[in-house]
């Protein structure tokens, strides 16, 4: 393969990568880029319906379920990158349209808002009563023009009792309900048990899955779309059924570890010189699968 040949098949920002040393060619690939598939696409759209959607009595909400590591998360902070804080000095107001935050630990209503406050860089006491930082939330969810308010590893709540299980689920259903805010729960499969007790929970949260990865169009489009911005001087053609197979079959299909073992994959390529992931490197890398890093094994 020609000189011309190599860049064509790459991507503008691989091509400009291919002549510089080793080093920074390694650091980019393991720096990673966002990744947009079909799936994502889907449900990035319906959360942007629900960042546009008018105020009505009953806000429709989403409750995203994915296996762990299988890009939930860097869905989510997508999604927030889209939609960033205004924070325009010359502006009035701030305005905030999509807050994140992570459940607590447990299912603990005042830790809850403590991290929403957080979330907000907003002041407040520490020793202030749940009601005190409901009422805090409220406002400035009000003042800010908060749409939508993300809550990721919803599934914490199945760690405390039924009791405040029930309480937090009322916390998060009441929040919605006053200030007439989009909430997206997301979390691993668990998360389904912490709804499903309450009718009115898992009627009111549309689920939307992200799915295991299987050998298939969607997997070689995303190979194909992976080999194109990596700068290597030869082509792998990981598309092909029988590296694509492989590659599923070493992460076991969640897509964290897919494009973790392709980072793996193309910097070995790199540093041996090879330039190229071949099928026997895909077979003979050191990679421990996700399911055997929950064995414990003794010394």
């Amino acid at each position: 393969m020609d000189q011309s040949e190599t860049r064509s098949r790459l991507s503008p920002e691989a091509e400009r990568l291919l002549d510089e040393p080793d080093d920074v060619r390694i650091r980019a690939i393991q720096a990673g880029t966002w990744m947009s598939y079909d799936r994502a696409k889907a449900i990035l759209s319906r959360m942007e319906d629900l960042l546009n959607y008018p105020q009505i009595t009953r806000m429709p909400n989403m409750l995203l379920v994915a296996p762990s590591f299988n890009g939930k998360t860097s869905l989510l902070e997508r999604f927030i990158s889209l939609h960033p804080p205004d924070l325009d000095p010359t502006a009035e107001v701030t305005r905030c349209p999509v807050v994140m935050v992570e459940a607590p630990s447990s299912p603990d209503v005042s830790a809850f808002y403590t991290r929403i406050l957080d979330a907000l860089m907003a002041p407040y006491k520490p020793s202030a009563s749940i009601q005190e930082k409901n009422s805090q939330v409220k406002h400035l969810f009000r003042v800010l023009g908060v749409k939508v308010l993300i809550v990721d590893e919803i599934h914490h709540l199945i760690a405390g009792s039924l009791n405040r299980q029930r309480d937090f689920r009322n916390a998060l259903k009441s929040l919605g309900n006053e200030t007439k805010v989009s909430i997206i729960a997301a979390g691993i499969e668990d998360a389904y048990n912490a709804f499903v007790a309450d009718p009115q929970m898992s009627s009111r949260f549309m689920p939307e899955e992200l799915p295991l990865w299987r050998p298939g169009r969607e997997v070689g489009t995303l190979l194909a779309t992976l080999e194109r911005r990596t700068p290597l001087h030869k082509p792998s053609n990981l598309k092909s059924p029988e590296l694509m197979s492989e590659m599923c079959l070493r992460s076991e299909g969640t897509l964290g570890d897919l494009c973790d073992l392709f980072k793996e994959l193309a910097v070995d390529a790199i540093r041996s010189k090879a330039e190229e992931i071949t099928l026997e490197r895909i077979r003979t890398i050191h990679w421990v699968p996700p399911s055997r890093r929950k064995l414990h094994r003794r010394f």
